[in-house]
């Protein structure tokens, strides 16, 4: 018999196992993000998101990044949902995401977070554009 018989490719199953697991692992810091965001997400919306590919998943060393592609009338924009690990990390990570971007078509790439990115992120070509404010209504 065939040894190479015996090998089988992963199914879609198990590629989604190890995304998960992937994922999970990340669970601590991940709700340690969302923290600042009062109850808009959950950690388990967000695997729910990443099970139906609304957010892409991405593990760079010691971090990870979760990004949405959004469709707009006149182009596309890959925005970083959540960033989460070592600052190094992720700015490595944001180069290849970069690539990524560029393959999806998009012309843009965004991100909505705490105040200190836009300081973090000029050096890297970044531009503040926009400032997102929040109030509780009543």
């Amino acid at each position: 018999m065939n040894k190479q018989s015996d090998i089988q490719e992963p199914t879609v199953a198990h590629n989604v196992i190890a995304l998960m697991q992937d994922v999970i692992k990340w669970k601590p810091q991940i709700e340690r993000a969302l923290r600042g965001l009062e109850d808009l997400y959950s950690f388990d919306g967000i695997v729910y998101s990443v099970l139906q590919n609304r957010l892409h998943f991405y593990e760079f060393g010691e971090c990870c990044v979760f990004m949405e592609l959004d469709t707009f009338e006149n182009c596309k924009v890959y925005h970083c949902f959540l960033a989460c690990g070592d600052m190094e990390e992720i700015m490595y990570a944001e180069k290849h995401i970069n690539e990524v971007a560029k393959r999806l078509g998009c012309k843009y790439m965004s991100i909505a977070g705490r105040t200190g990115w836009p300081r973090v992120l000029r050096n890297a070509g970044w531009e503040h554009k926009l400032s997102v404010l929040y109030k509780e209504t009543y």
